[in-house]
């Protein structure tokens, strides 16, 4: 017998599984006992190996030992920074992954391996006398109790009693199984727990309250279908009799409108791609983005879409009469789609939503005793929710996060918890939390003890180069011309650029990239925490890091005058910019100059050498032929740069790349965050060419890697879009009476280059802009999961692509470094000339990255979308409705049933424009006078939409110009957003044939300052005058629409007409 057979000791565990057909199975597995099990506390005194970053904090009062249920249901409470010192077992870890979710037990998870948390996870199951068998006739249940009040009693000794144990239950009555067998492990119900050791802490007894009812479910309302059971759905599924998907709800039509779009199933013509759930009962509980298992109605059930764009309201809910909303579907949709309801939930994707309270809550008098009341969710695709809270007066005119328990069958409602509240409805900060959360980004402050591991850079302590590190890199600082060209303010320096002419005449390009990964390094706090974040997050007005200051903004970033560590590509080109040679590897750079855009724009086109010495501070001091030769070398390079970014523009450009369209929108914000204005960012030259060389580097590390490690590299692919999403740039073409080839991406783009309107220039660029909106997703990917004919990229027109050149605020960059430079190290096959470990991860657990990262980059861009309709809306609420500025030009891209979807070219701006109120009354504009709502109908054609009004009948095409007006739509639960509002039938700006007459308040207010400053003492009433400019609002003119006999007995007639 061996050393290792007498350490050890076998036992076995009978576990209760599930088949993959939901069969439940009985499995026996052999479990290794050790006695060296660490503990992970400080106080240990037998030598345990504790060398995991989280350990129990020292000089703790007491250590908690939760019970299965209580890990499982109370995890939330756990995860406060005030609960230190808590030992969650092994056994409670299996119950959370088999009985909670996987968001669950990916958070425990994360909870155990933050350092910072005071918790711990102790392999009970695996330490040789803490182990316990299940005894026969013992239940689960019983077992798991028995097993965590051993591993208490163990660790109690472990400790030589140092340190109190309380052990929590779920019932008083287990508590009392074991209350007095161990002198030192306190056992008691969690409810009593929480009562005398956290008696004074209001926060956390209210979370407790709130988690503890929020499994009693409502006994009033709708009653739903059941769910069906699990092994009926996977034998449906695998036979093709049920289908499944990720639900979508219609934020436009959220109570009746939802999408299932179909996983894994070959589509037909004939069954289409979208599954359409009418109604909230066929939805049968499902949430929005939850996995869901549909039943497809037969072809003679099948219902047509909404082509209405429904006005929310907020107090609206989702207890309206679903059959009215149907029959209002079936007459207003374009083709019948497959329509079924859910029959079962794969995979619940509750996350914490951002709430507020319902008005109807709002005057409730128990605001200090506990009780149920209801939140409406920011997002318009959520239910309400039913919390449990003692808070109800504390939560008014706030934003909260709750959370989702359950939705039980006979509740009209989900049963929640409350979280936290975030701030008051309307406060700056708290919108900004709202949308982050809504976003599911983590912006929490990075950790002390990842900061502890970074190098430090201070005057009292400067960071500098290790001569051993200088020896393995190739050394660019005096002679290669190394420059930046950023947006202005930017810190985060990722990529800097050199060319310079070679003897032979060829031309070397240089892509130079941040060297992250020197001080990241594989498994280390920093890397774990920047895997999780993924991405840094921009807002309009602030920005959310990837990694902590010191590498972001200073020791990684590539900034002009200080010696950096780089990643760099380097290809010799030929006069006609062809590749002869490649080298990738480690290099030390010194940039030369920070350009932002605009100066290095006007430096190509030939400005003065005085603008570029009064904008570029490196020239500060250079002086004579230095001076001269300095100026020469910055103008050839950047003029050579652009020369070399134009043709590998038109090289992709010849092989299909797309040029798309999409409108970015600078706010201007005033020292105290207010929004001074809203302006269209420039495009210029000198974008598409740092673009140009970007793409050209993140293209050929992309094959250097997929060569080296064919099933483990990290890409980036963009599937080609779907034939049916072009429907709408199609209808808007051929309105113009241009056609679109969309067979491939390089029809595609020739098409959209002969779509030119000489009158109208903004034609070609609202169609490229419907074209990027028809677009799929790019996504990472790992080569190992996919097929090499899906690698393509169909924008840029590449047959392999990834992201390399931003890895301070990108972790997928970080992964492509350290493939680059383990595929440099493989071919050199030379251990000595690269001491950093790869740290490469593995086909499947780099795929689950990818996904990862996908979900985090698609949150970022959403979260700087959503704060740029913030700062759009308080921009335009704090301007009254006929200012100037709120008057604009619009262009209308799609037609609804009750309105038109337009763009406003001057804000960058989409929304709907509503022909149709609530009441059926639609909108006539005279040609002189405002806009009314009377009685009328609309009739929508493929490319015009008419309103037959009793006042006349008016049309609207599409790319037509109109005026709109913008407003702030507020909403009490809801994000604001935008009203657009058509106030005049022709461009903004044109009348017939001339200057528009002047119409808006603003604009004749200016007039009669102007008329009163010319005459010089004129004292004419202001009144009068405007009524002198505008005969419109004169008293003495036609009766109004609303109060006219004539016009009554039309809406009559109209009315007859529609029945």
């Amino acid at each position: 017998m061996t050393e290792q057979q007498t350490w050890e000791e076998r036992a076995e565990r009978c576990l209760s599984l599930r088949s993959g057909q939901g069969r439940p199975l009985k499995v026996v597995r052999e479990v290794y006992l050790r006695p060296d099990v660490p503990c992970f506390s400080p106080m240990c005194l037998a030598g345990c190996r504790n060398d995991s970053d989280a350990l129990l904090p020292n000089g703790a009062s007491h250590y908690i030992v939760p019970e299965c249920r209580i890990a499982k249901d109370y995890l939330e409470l756990f995860e406060l920074t005030e609960m230190q010192g808590v030992v969650f077992t092994q056994t409670a870890a299996h119950c959370v992954q088999h009985e909670g979710s996987r968001r669950l037990a990916a958070r425990l998870r994360r909870l155990v391996q933050d350092p910072d948390a005071g918790c711990i996870l102790f392999c009970n199951e695996f330490q040789k006398y803490a182990h316990c068998l299940q005894e026969p006739q013992e239940s689960v249940a019983e077992w798991r109790l028995r097993s965590t009040f051993r591993a208490a009693e163990w660790l109690f000794d472990h400790l030589a009693g140092q340190v109190p144990l309380v052990m929590v239950t779920q019932t008083e009555e287990e508590a009392d199984v074991y209350r007095n067998q161990k002198m030192g492990v306190l056992v008691v119900s969690f409810k009593q727990y929480i009562a005398e050791f956290w008696k004074g802490h209001a926060a956390i007894m209210e979370l407790y309250t709130s988690l503890s009812e929020a499994a009693v479910a409502g006994k009033e309302g709708k009653q739903f279908g059941g769910y069906l059971p699990q092994a009926v759905l996977e034998e449906a599924l695998k036979s093709g009799r049920f289908v499944s998907g990720r639900l979508n709800v219609n934020r436009f039509n959220a109570v009746t409108e939802a999408f299932v779009a179909r996983s894994g199933v070959d589509l037909t013509e004939d069954s289409g791609a979208d599954i359409l759930i009418v109604g909230a009962k066929d939805r049968n509980r499902a949430v929005h983005g939850d996995e869901v298992v549909v039943d497809i109605f037969p072809k003679s059930q099948w219902r047509m879409r909404s082509l209405a764009v429904k006005i929310e309201e907020e107090n609206e809910v989702e207890d309206n009469d679903d059959d009215d909303e149907a029959e209002k579907m079936k007459e207003s949709g374009d083709k019948r789609l497959p329509t079924g309801r859910v029959v079962g939930v794969l995979k619940r994707q509750w996350r914490d939503y951002v709430a507020s309270l319902s008005p109807n809550e709002q005057g409730n008098t128990n605001s200090n005793k506990s009780g149920k009341v209801l939140v409406i969710p920011w997002d318009y695709r959520i239910p309400k929710i039913r919390i449990a809270t003692r808070q109800v007066s504390l939560l008014k005119e706030q934003r909260c996060l709750v959370r989702i328990d359950n939705w039980p069958s006979d509740s009209q409602y989900p049963n929640g918890h409350l979280v936290k509240a975030l701030g008051p409805i309307g406060d700056l900060e708290t919108e900004i939390a709202a949308l982050l959360a809504e976003n599911e980004l983590s912006t929490s402050a990075f950790t002390s003890s990842l900061l502890a591991e970074l190098p430090t850079d201070s005057s009292e302590e400067p960071w500098v180069m290790s001569a051993e590190e200088e020896e393995q890199r190739r050394d660019l600082r005096h002679s290669h011309l190394v420059f930046s060209i950023d947006p202005k303010g930017c810190e985060d320096v990722d990529d800097t650029l050199s060319l310079r002419e070679l003897e032979n005449g060829n031309v070397e390009l240089g892509v130079h990239i941040a060297d992250v990964t020197f001080f990241v390094q594989p498994g280390s706090l920093t890397d774990r925490e920047a895997q999780e974040r993924s991405t840094t997050i921009y807002l309009a007005d602030r920005r959310y890091d990837m990694l902590p200051g010191i590498l972001s903004a200073n020791l990684c970033s590539l900034i002009s005058g200080k010696d950096r560590y780089a990643v760099s590509v380097m290809w010799e080109l030929t006069p006609k910019f062809e590749v002869v040679n490649v080298w990738y590897g480690r290099t030390i750079i010194h940039s030369k100059y920070k350009l932002f855009y605009e100066m290095a724009q006007e430096v190509c086109n030939g400005c003065s050498d005085q603008d570029i010495l009064d904008n570029v501070p490196e020239f500060q001091g250079v002086t004579g032929e230095e001076l001269t030769q300095k100026l020469k070398e910055l103008r050839w390079s950047l003029i050579k740069l652009t020369e070399l970014g134009r043709s590998m523009k038109a090289r992709r450009t010849h092989c299909g790349a797309l040029d798309l369209e999409s409108v970015e929108v600078q706010v201007q914000l005033t020292e105290t965050k207010g929004v001074e204005d809203l302006t269209p960012k420039e495009h210029l030259e000198v974008h598409e060419t740092i673009a140009e060389c970007m793409i050209f580097a993140n293209h050929w590390v992309a094959k250097k890697i997929a060569d080296a490690f064919p099933s483990k590299a990290l890409l980036r692919n963009h599937p080609p879009p779907r034939q049916e999403q072009f429907d709408n740039l199609l209808k808007c073409a051929t309105a113009r009476g241009f056609y679109v080839d969309t067979s491939s991406n390089k029809a595609l783009a020739a098409s959209l280059d002969a779509c030119v309107d000489a009158k109208d220039p903004l034609v070609n660029s609202l169609l490229r802009s419907l074209a990027t909106l028809a677009m799929s997703n790019a996504r990472y990917f790992c080569t190992g999961a996919v097929h090499p004919d899906e690698f393509m990229h169909y924008g840029l027109a590449l047959d392999r692509y990834t992201h390399f050149t931003s890895p301070i605020r990108r972790y997928a960059d970080v992964i492509v470094h350290r493939l680059l430079l383990a595929a440099v190290k493989q071919e050199a096959e030379d251990s000595s000339c690269d001491k950093t470990r790869a740290g490469l991860p593995g086909s499947k657990r780099l795929d689950e990255m990818a996904d990862h990262m996908n979900n985090k980059h698609r949150a970022a861009q959403n979260a700087q979308r959503d704060s740029q309709e913030l700062f759009q809306s308080i921009f335009f609420r704090d301007h009254d409705d006929d200012d100037s500025v709120c008057i604009a030009d619009a262009v209308i891209y799609q037609l609804r049933a009750n309105g038109v979807l337009v763009f406003v070219p001057r804000y960058g701006v989409k929304g709907v424009a509503y022909l149709q109120d609530r009441n059926s009354q639609v909108l006539y504009i005279p040609k002189s006078c405002p806009p009314e709502w009377v009685s009328g109908a609309l009739i929508r054609g493929d490319d015009l939409l008419t309103v037959d009004s009793t006042l006349g009948v008016q049309k609207y095409c599409l790319l037509e110009h109109i005026t709109v007006r913008l407003s702030v739509n507020l909403s009490h639960a809801h994000c604001q957003s935008l009203k657009i509002e058509v106030v005049a039938k022709r461009p903004h700006g044109r009348g017939d044939g001339g200057p528009a007459e002047v119409t808006t308040r603003a604009d004749m207010v200016k007039r009669v300052k102007q008329g009163a400053e010319d005459r010089q003492g004129d004292e004419m009433d202001t009144q009068s005058l405007l009524d002198s400019l505008s005969p419109e609002l004169s008293q003495y003119r036609q009766t109004d629409p609303q109060h006219s006999l004539y016009n009554l007995f039309q809406s009559f007639h109209h009315t007859g007409m529609q029945f």
